[in-house]
């Protein structure tokens, strides 16, 4: 790694901590999967139907797509350790490229959307705000130094 980062930005295996704002990408394109699982454990926990309804409203099935690329970036995050397997550490390898193309999915879905609708009613409008976010993560995850910096380390294999 370059002299550019500051001791802090390195874990405990020595590995460049990824950004929040990457944290952030993976997450908003991970939110297909994640938010059904985070309402219906909210829901099985103690949760009432209103929070159900809610995952009615909020979910579409088109989100399921990009999440389905991007996931498992976001899985092999997590388990960035010396002690991760192979597939995490493919994942991890390639996973600028999945994000990117989760996000070009994810703008394209949306702009089907909004075209599809062709009135500047909320759903319209919600899918041009997406898109819009779609174009900034797209944007980062392919210009930023950091992101592709982070992509490159992965903590070595422990003996």
């Amino acid at each position: 790694m370059p002299d550019t980062y500051a001791p802090s930005d390195y874990d405990d295996h020595f590995c460049l901590k990824p950004p929040f704002l990457l944290w952030l990408v993976m997450l908003y394109l991970s939110r297909g999967i994640l938010l059904p699982l985070m309402i219906g454990l909210s829901a099985s926990g103690g949760g009432n139907s209103q929070s159900i309804m809610f995952l009615k409203d909020v979910f579409k099935a088109n989100a399921l797509l990009p999440a389905l690329i991007a996931a498992p970036v976001l899985l092999a995050l997590l388990r960035r350790s010396p002690r991760a397997s192979a597939p995490f550490r493919w994942l991890w390898t390639h996973g600028r490229s999945l994000l990117v193309l989760s996000a070009l999915a994810d703008f394209a879905i949306a702009l089907c959307t909004a075209w599809v609708d062709g009135t500047m009613d909320e759903p319209a409008f919600g899918a041009i705000v997406s898109a819009a976010i779609d174009v900034y993560f797209l944007l980062y995850v392919l210009t930023v130094r950091r992101v592709r910096d982070s992509f490159a380390d992965f903590p070595r294999h422990s003996q």
